[in-house]
């Protein structure tokens, strides 16, 4: 092996490892809530619900 070979393998192995670290960083568990907020709080329903009676309210 060649040491541009090897040069180039190692570069790689450490684009990978630090690509999983990115990765196991930002799935991690203790993370979850805070990642996955944006995206719940963004389909939460902001308009009231109608009045089960059907009235509306005018003026």
């Amino acid at each position: 092996m060649t040491p541009r070979a090897l040069a180039y393998l190692l570069f790689t192995l450490v684009l990978a490892g630090t690509f999983a670290g990115i990765i196991a960083y930002y799935f991690s568990r203790k993370r979850y809530d805070r990642v996955e907020a944006p995206k719940h709080r963004m389909l939460a329903d902001d308009d009231p619900l109608p009045d089960s009676t059907g009235s509306r309210r005018e003026g």
